[in-house]
């Protein structure tokens, strides 16, 4: 099992804001379903599209549990993982 490293304290304080701003609340998962490569990593959380291509790298999971649902709906994956953020 791979463990990511321990967070470098100058980046600690990115966990507490926002990676990205919703791209749209209209874009179909057709055109999200092209975005699924690491140089272009979009996803769906409730219907709203999220570019994570730069915050991946800084994820606390590492950017392959994000790579696990680039292009598609990650609605159920997040709130599997992410429980009690709505």
């Amino acid at each position: 099992k791979c463990v990511p490293a321990p967070m470098p304290e100058r980046e600690v304080h990115l966990l507490h804001s926002a990676p990205t701003a919703a791209i749209s609340k209209n874009i179909p998962l057709s055109e999200v379903n092209r975005h699924c490569v690491p140089a272009d990593c979009w996803v769906s959380i409730d219907k709203k599209v999220y570019d994570l291509t730069e915050f991946m790298d800084r994820h606390p999971g590492g950017p392959t549990t994000i790579l696990n649902s680039a292009g598609k709906d990650a609605t159920k994956m997040f709130y599997d993982i992410h429980k009690g953020v709505k």
